[in-house]
């Protein structure tokens, strides 16, 4: 069960969500801020890390409480840790497509658990 783990690439995630590479000691405050899709502008655009870092810390301020992160990772729990039966499709497919890579899965994840929890799926940039 969860094989389809193995097919995840910790530096294409990382390459995926920039922000895993500047809270790399703190998945909750990355989470927070790729939120909403993190800022409004680009990583590079910032010009060094700590400009990054100060840029990303004013916008993480005035996000939404933690609720949303909360709600996600009890699904991912629910997902990887439990049998509950509304993920078995999820599972099945994550199965199917785990050759694929790591995008390949964190879309399927992130469709499936997105029409869950009523997000649309279509918020996911990957």
């Amino acid at each position: 069960m969860n094989n389809w783990i193995a097919g995840l690439s910790e530096t294409e995630l990382k390459y995926m969500a920039p922000a895993l590479f500047v809270y790399e000691d703190d998945p909750e405050d990355a989470a927070i801020f790729m939120y909403r899709e993190g800022l409004s502008k680009p990583m590079a655009a910032a010009g060094d890390k700590e400009v990054f870092i100060a840029r990303a810390k004013q916008e993480k301020e005035s996000r939404p409480p933690k609720s949303y992160w909360k709600q996600v990772k009890h699904e991912i729990f629910t997902l990887i840790c439990r049998s509950d039966s509304k993920y078995d499709q999820l599972r099945k497919s994550l199965e199917e497509v785990s050759e694929q890579g790591t995008k390949v899965i964190v879309a399927t994840v992130a469709a499936s658990v997105g029409s869950i929890m009523g997000v649309e799926a279509g918020i996911t940039k990957i």
